[in-house]
């Protein structure tokens, strides 16, 4: 619960006009960021069912895909927000991000939880984002998914991150010049 409510709280403090999400699933997190943005375009990226992963992935990855499967609808399907989100398909790895690049005020990585994974993501967001943006990311600190923790502790030696208490949510301000 902490990390949905941290994750409201951060939308409702930056107002992000554009919000890209790696990792839709049922789209739960997705409803809520759409909630707690009043003017906002949420881009949200999942792998399409029964697609390989391009790169390493991890045991509760496999999980949340075999979720994705038995998923039949989106939890934002029939609500008002319905027209503020835009699902994508691919693999994060080697998808697209050209159309995105400079525009993104708030990037949240939830998708894949290897360190090849989120080490790809990272590296995209930034080329998504522009000075003042925010990246976050779910699952700092959890067991059963060291990559977020691995990758975030490699890039905090050139990056600021900071985690917020009582979760598993960490974020990184993109530095103006």
């Amino acid at each position: 619960m902490a990390d949905i409510v941290s994750l409201c709280l951060l939308c409702q403090a930056i107002k992000p006009k554009v919000i890209f999400e790696i990792g839709t699933l049922s789209g739960y997190t997705t409803a809520h960021m759409a909630l707690n943005c009043d003017a906002c375009m949420i881009y949200t990226l999942d792998l399409p069912s029964g697609e390989e992963p391009a790169l390493a992935t991890t045991a509760i990855d496999g999980l949340h895909a075999k979720m994705h499967e038995e998923t039949k609808r989106y939890v934002w399907e029939g609500m008002d927000i319905t027209q503020k989100i835009h699902p994508l398909f691919g693999d994060s790895a080697n998808f697209d991000y050209s159309p995105y690049h400079g525009r993104v005020d708030l990037f949240f990585i939830d998708g894949a939880h290897s360190y090849e994974y989120v080490r790809s993501d990272t590296l995209n967001a930034i080329k998504c984002c522009h000075p003042g943006s925010v990246i976050v990311w779910h699952d700092f600190g959890r067991v059963g998914v060291n990559g977020v923790s691995r990758w975030l502790l490699e890039f905090s030696m050139q990056h600021r991150i900071y985690s917020i208490p009582g979760g598993s949510i960490a974020y990184c301000v993109i530095p103006t010049a």
